[in-house]
């Protein structure tokens, strides 16, 4: 899809979460938005915001069905617990492309669901926040070429064929959380150390935006040649081998292993781990 026909499409959001509403600031933000964003009334308080923020763009249906039926593209972001219910009661046209945000249904049900709807045009997607700045990562398949363009324009997009490899990489969106902890985890050992909070945290930031800046378009041996940049017996090798011999990268990919587990609906490996002490002597 070129740049004009996402400008001529009509974009529409049935649920409007914090991941769809992340999604509608960012396609109505790019320089050539979307024709129309629809989005449904589920979140009154959501949807008003985005009428005001962008009042020439977004409009507010006055239900779902109406979503579908002023969209081209439909995104689903509704609850795991009310997908079916609320997939089921939409009538949609074979012209549609359905864009599934919800994380635990899986493919084979998304196309029953979506009646009418050429299996090829339902794609699930798993995007991250800030799309909203067009500066996101999505995970999606099949390799759907509407959906990769609107991705594409929002962010960095991988597309798979399988959704079996979809479930592996997603796996990989769970490190969010320990990102955030990891920098709280130094912001308060620079505030242990004396340093103001505020001082620790804006430092902090940017000190992880700026060494993440050489992976940004990593190649397969990017990762490998970066950790062996560090120079042997400095200070960054030393925090690097020293975190390695108290199992960090191990505890790492066992918790990635049982997030995976959940993702794929089956039980967690089952392993004999032993926490990490630090005592001094």
């Amino acid at each position: 899809m070129v740049q004009s026909d996402l400008q001529n499409s009509k974009i529409g959001f049935v649920g409007c979460g914090t991941m769809s509403a992340a999604l509608v600031r960012g396609l109505c933000t790019l320089p050539a938005p979307p024709s129309v964003v629809t989005v449904s009334p589920r979140n009154a308080r959501k949807a008003s915001a985005l009428f005001e923020e962008f009042p020439q763009r977004v409009r507010v249906a006055k239900s779902n069905q109406q979503v579908v039926d002023q969209s081209d593209v439909v995104f689903i972001g509704v609850l795991p617990a009310i997908a079916e219910d609320t997939v089921r009661s939409l009538k949609f046209k074979p012209t549609h492309t359905v864009i599934s945000l919800v994380s635990t249904a899986q493919m084979e049900a998304l196309r029953e669901w979506c009646v009418n709807v050429p299996a090829s045009n339902v794609v699930r997607a798993i995007p991250l926040p800030p799309v909203a700045k067009h500066k996101g990562a999505t995970v999606l398949t099949p390799q759907h070429p509407l959906a990769l363009a609107i991705f594409e324009a929002l962010g960095t997009p991988v597309a798979v064929e399988s959704e079996a490899e979809m479930k592996k990489l997603m796996t990989i969106s769970t490190l969010m959380g320990q990102f955030y902890a990891q920098q709280r985890a130094a912001q308060q050992w620079l505030e242990g150390q004396g340093i103001e909070a505020a001082l620790a945290a804006k430092y902090i930031g940017a000190i992880y935006h700026c060494i993440s800046y050489d992976s940004r378009n990593p190649s397969a041996h990017t990762f490998d040649e970066l950790v062996s940049e560090q120079t042997a017996g400095g200070l960054n090798e030393q925090v690097v081998r020293e975190l390695t011999e108290a199992g960090a990268f191990t505890a790492l990919t066992d918790s990635l292993d049982g997030a995976l587990a959940r993702i794929e609906g089956r039980p967690a490996p089952k392993r004999n781990k032993r926490p990490y002490s630090s005592l001094e002597d």
